[in-house]
């Protein structure tokens, strides 16, 4: 388990919810940090919140923390080209000093490598699983969000396949 500090958006978090593998977050990271902004879409209003009950558990014990962000004026300023929960979450891991921000959205991967931030997403996040032990098949689970409503570009899917074959 690494103790880094790691910040994460939504969606990763969400993806490992619908195939059931929360778990590896404690397992990889030991707990990671999000701000109000993805909280309140995980838990409070988002469409997912149904999975409250999936969240809860992890905030409840710290594997994930809630962080507000102080600087509300980077946060404006990166919401005229991000929403608010990826906003927050790139604020967050520069005040932080993030050592990982764990984020899939094209725009705010650009957004987070021009502010110099280390970045995985989902995938990377199941990679790292399947290294450390902690995940048989990647192409399983992938699959498995991918019946859920996770979307891959096709070239990486190929590539990730091929990689593993």
């Amino acid at each position: 388990m690494d103790l880094d500090k790691v910040v994460s958006n939504s969606s990763p978090l969400i993806n490992l919810s619908k195939i059931d593998r929360l778990d590896l977050l404690e397992k990889l990271y030991g707990h990671i940090m999000i701000p109000n902004a993805v909280f309140e879409e995980l838990i409070l209003k988002g469409e997912y919140s149904k999975d409250i009950e999936k969240f809860t558990p992890l905030v409840k014990n710290n594997i994930i923390e809630v962080k507000t962000v102080k600087d509300t004026n980077f946060i404006r300023a990166l919401q005229k080209d991000l929403d608010r929960g990826e906003s927050e979450v790139i604020a967050r891991a520069k005040e932080e000093n993030a050592t990982l921000l764990i984020i899939d959205e094209v725009d705010a991967r650009r957004i987070a490598d021009f502010h110099d931030l280390n970045k995985t997403g989902f995938i990377g996040v199941l990679i790292k699983a399947k290294q450390k032990g902690f995940l048989e098949d990647i192409i399983k689970s992938i699959d498995l969000a991918i019946e859920k409503g996770f979307w891959i570009n096709k070239e990486l899917y190929k590539k990730i396949s091929n990689s593993l074959s």
